[in-house]
């Protein structure tokens, strides 16, 4: 199943015509759209379901930000140019806690990504407490050659120097070093539109999969 079709020549018109006369003039065409992205959404869910159960019974309409940026940071172009679904097994788009599966549209920077983007840092303490016990299972899974085929590399700030709290000598000391925790693979437009889109989401997941337990099991 391919994303809705309108999905991508959307974008490109509204990255071209970035104000609010030209979104209220195709407002109904957006709001079909959105109809559409929700019930793609459901898809998407359900494709996680039956690789992780903990996805069970969460809204499809909880998962898809909105469109409208803030206003904070709009500088004249009040909309972005992306559609944003975030999964978490919270059900919250908003919920970065945890680690959830992202999937990012836009027209020729398209993405799957997910981990520990923004740590609070509870959370983050965990992770470098549990990378002192058990950082060969998590260096295990950054290095797994299928991994590594769709997930080149770990994303995220680094510290330059061990945080508060861990020796130098610390084992896995530049994992614990990280702020952050994130894998991203990118998606063409190809292959968001073809019809073996969902066969694609599910397959990237899986092998994401135990990098987003190892993140929450912490």
């Amino acid at each position: 199943m391919p994303i809705p079709a309108d999905t991508l020549p959307f974008l490109s018109e509204l990255k071209a015509n970035n104000n609010r006369e030209w979104f209220n003039e195709h407002k109904p065409r957006y709001t079909a759209l959105q109809a559409e992205l929700i019930d793609f959404i459901d898809k998407l869910i359900g494709t996680l379901i039956s690789h992780a159960p903990e996805f069970v019974g969460i809204d499809p309409k909880k998962c898809l930000f909105r469109i409208h940026k803030d206003a904070r940071f709009a500088k004249g172009e009040p909309y972005k140019t992306h559609i944003g679904i975030h999964m978490v097994g919270s059900g919250h788009r908003a919920d970065f806690g945890r680690a959830g599966f992202y999937l990012h549209i836009e027209p020729s920077a398209s993405f799957l990504a997910g981990g520990a983007h923004a740590p609070s840092s509870d959370w983050l303490k965990r992770i470098r407490e549990q990378l002192l016990i058990s950082g060969n299972e998590f260096e295990g899974i950054l290095t797994d050659k299928t991994f590594k085929k769709y997930f080149t590399e770990l994303e995220g700030a680094t510290l330059t120097r061990p945080p508060a709290g861990f020796a130098a000598d610390s084992p896995h000391l530049e994992l614990i070093k990280r702020k952050a925790f994130t894998v991203s693979h990118p998606l063409t437009d190809e292959e968001l539109t073809s019809a073996k889109f969902l066969t694609k989401f599910g397959k990237v997941f899986s092998v994401y999969q135990p990098f987003m337990d190892y993140l929450n099991n912490a």
